[in-house]
């Protein structure tokens, strides 16, 4: 799109939620949902009718544990009152780790695992995309701040500045950002996209070897370094 923000469709009711499971189960062929999770916030819905749509679908075993997607301290805080919430989908990365302020430290305090999304900056940190990049037409990634000058720049020297720990390592750019990503606080596991096998296999790899623990602070202190403007 053209930056501006894009209707997404979030509604929440308790039937909903309960016909949407009825669906996944239909689809997936099978009569059991690991984790099963409200994907946004529905502003229409109380909080309360939503997990309580989750508590009969565990009740019922059709599914063992229910989560949230996108939900900041104070809708958490609220959904537990109703639910015991297993689960929070957020976007996290090496140059966007606002969640390490509130919601990390509350998700590890009442035993809530985090699912980071976006841990690639939608690939910006691949370091494959360069100043002059021609991207397609409808993408929204240019009119983002990380995409912006003088970001997109000073997060390119940041990737130079790690590249030669992945080098150490024997792995890509991707692979390093994907490990220090899952070994950050409170992470659970990490949702990365793939666009064919290859790149499903890639990320795999990204878990066969370890940072060491002088090798995060190094990056970390190197993330600290980098100035990234998200108002622009």
């Amino acid at each position: 799109n053209n930056g501006k923000a894009i209707d997404i469709y979030k509604y929440a009711s308790k039937n909903k939620v309960l016909k949407d499971c009825e669906d996944s189960l239909r689809r997936l062929g099978t009569d059991v949902i690991d984790l099963f999770q409200i994907h946004w916030p529905d502003a229409s819905t109380p909080i309360s009718e939503t997990m309580e749509a989750l508590e009969i679908l565990v009740s019922q075993g059709k599914i063992r544990a229910g989560g949230v997607c996108n939900y900041p301290v104070d809708q958490l805080t609220e959904a537990r009152k109703t639910f015991p919430v297993a689960s929070n989908q957020v976007p996290f990365s090496m140059v966007k780790r606002d969640i390490e302020k509130d919601i990390i430290p509350y998700c590890l305090q009442n035993n809530i695992g985090i699912l980071a999304y976006s841990p690639m900056q939608r690939g910006l940190l691949t370091g494959k995309i360069r100043p002059g990049h021609k991207f397609n037409e409808g993408d929204s990634r240019p009119h983002t701040p990380y995409y912006k000058e003088p970001n997109l720049s000073n997060i390119l020297v940041l990737l130079d500045k790690i590249r030669p720990i992945a080098e150490g390592h024997k792995v890509t750019l991707a692979q390093l950002v994907l490990n220090w990503t899952t070994q950050q606080p409170g992470i659970t596991c990490v949702l990365a996209g793939a666009r064919n096998p290859q790149q499903t296999l890639e990320n795999i790899r990204a878990a066969d070897f370890s940072l060491t623990q002088e090798e995060i602070s190094i990056i970390d202190k190197y993330i600290a370094e980098t100035k990234i403007d998200t108002n622009i």
